[in-house]
């Protein structure tokens, strides 16, 4: 049996990607996988509608827990007493990319980052802000309301995509639907419910990473141990490769 800590952190970039990844990683392999949050790491988890699967990669038994911002703290020990083969860290936001070039240790995954280094255990990390060969990066948004094509009118009696959101997520706003991210769990049924075609998700965003996030990168693919992978191609390759 191998054993991995999978670190999430706040970015939405691939985040849904790498979760099929792990799914598969999970069927292929006898593994069993925690998952390590930071504290906005699960908001986005819940935001991107992953949740489900996560609990499916993931039971909640032992070494296959949940641990979410600071209760994670008590768990880091288990790294320095090599419960673990394989760290993962993705996606890595560049706030958690900086952190971790410098020596920060202040949020769960940059503090699993520090010890698996002091223990020799390696790291495999995904930027969020990875670029394409045209220099920019790909990440995609949470689910939203066009209101350039929402014809909704407070005349109606009432929005469909409202009246079927599970979690009340969806509220009239200066007169159209809105989503209220506190509470969207990215279930996506207020997209077949809407008459007008008006809601969207996981569409595509295209950006350009600064000089000091791509600066940060490459100081991190410098360190001992630490594996920085830079497609979700590259990523399954890599974890597959360690866990041989």
């Amino acid at each position: 049996m191998k054993y991995i800590l999978w670190c999430i952190t706040g970015a939405g970039a691939y985040i849904r990607d790498i979760t099929r990844v792990f799914s598969r990683v999970k069927n292929e392999y006898m593994v069993k996988i925690t998952i390590a949050f930071s504290k906005w790491g699960f908001e986005i988890a819940r935001l991107y509608g992953i949740l489900r699967s996560l609990r499916e990669i993931s039971s909640g038994g032992y070494m296959e827990e949940w641990l979410i911002g600071d209760n994670g703290f008590y768990f880091v020990g288990r790294i320095n007493m090599h419960k673990y083969d394989l760290v993962v860290i993705a996606p890595a936001t560049s706030n958690s990319i900086a952190k971790m070039v410098y020596g920060i240790a202040d949020t769960l995954p940059t503090l699993i980052f520090a010890e698996a280094g002091k223990s020799g255990i390696p790291v495999i990390v995904f930027p969020s802000d990875t670029p394409s060969s045209n220099g920019l990066m790909v990440s995609a948004a949470p689910c939203y309301v066009d209101r350039g094509l929402c014809k909704y009118s407070v005349k109606e009696i009432s929005c469909q995509a409202l009246q079927y959101c599970p979690v009340d997520a969806i509220v009239i706003y200066d007169g159209k639907p809105h989503i209220d991210y506190s509470k969207c769990i990215g279930c996506g049924i207020c997209v077949n419910h809407c008459p007008y075609n008006a809601i969207k998700c996981w569409e595509k965003i295209t950006l350009k990473p600064r000089p000091l996030d791509l600066e940060n990168i490459k100081k991190l693919s410098l360190f001992e141990n630490v594996y920085v992978v830079s497609s979700i191609e590259q990523l399954h390759e890599t974890i597959k490769k360690l866990l041989r």
